[in-house]
């Protein structure tokens, strides 16, 4: 499949961002416009994106890092999940295609000091969030006039691909980031597709772990989706 764009491949490695002395090793490349259909294929082969940078993660003797999709047409929230969607009905949302703004950086920058200890520059916000080489549209969240939200989602044909959500960390008692994605699942349903692909589901990453929360979901295993089960072995992940 990849063979046919024409690109350079390449690899990279680095310490793992998820779990703690493990190194990273990926497969990769970078392309500036893609097929929505082509990333939607990519996805079920275990790639995801980071702005115009694709990447599979090959790393050596881990296999931690599994790809998770939510059913759309059968998910129903569970009971606390309608408790964070009764909370939070004075939220207003706007969608448009993905764009620099300086509103939306400055959400971005606080949410990465606070909660990340984590500096952020322009260009990096930049490269990760706005260069985007598919249709991706940027989910604004907001309590009256103030901005507390923003959610990344790239359309493709039969799903949608939640890249990042930001929150406001001064309004961390909404649990903005539960209802963000409810939200998302509502509106891949009322556009008739099938499945929110929600990266990567990682057991022992506390941040990673929770969207196995939002069921029915699959996992890719072995190269194929399987609905996911409390039991899977390390095994059955190899």
């Amino acid at each position: 499949m990849l063979d046919q764009l024409h690109i350079e491949k390449f690899f990279s490695q680095g310490q793992c961002p998820y779990l703690t002395a493990r190194k990273n090793m990926a497969y990769a490349f970078s392309i500036e416009e893609m097929v929505p259909g082509l990333y939607e294929a990519l996805i079920s082969q275990g790639f995801r994106r980071n702005g115009f940078h694709f990447y599979k993660n090959i790393c050596p003797n881990c296999d931690a890092c599994i790809p998770i999709r939510v059913d759309v047409r059968r998910f129903r929230p569970s009971k606390s999940q309608r408790r964070v969607l009764r909370k939070n009905q004075d939220i207003r949302i706007t969608r448009q295609r993905v764009c620099f703004d300086p509103e939306d950086f400055s959400l971005y920058r606080k949410y990465c000091h606070i909660r990340h200890d984590s500096p952020e520059h322009r260009q990096d916000y930049t490269r990760f969030l706005i260069d985007s080489p598919l249709a991706t549209e940027m989910m604004r969240y907001y309590a009256g006039d103030h901005l507390i939200g923003i959610g990344w989602i790239d359309v493709l044909p039969n799903s949608l691909s939640s890249v990042y959500f930001v929150f406001d960390p001064d309004h961390s008692s909404r649990s903005i980031g539960v209802f963000s994605l409810l939200k998302e699942l509502e509106l891949c349903r009322t556009l008739g597709k099938a499945w929110v692909q929600l990266g990567f589901w990682i057991k022992d990453n506390r941040k990673m772990s929770y969207k196995n929360r939002y069921k029915p979901c699959q996992l890719l295993i072995k190269g194929k989706w399987q609905d996911f089960s409390e039991n899977l072995s390390r095994s059955e992940k190899g």
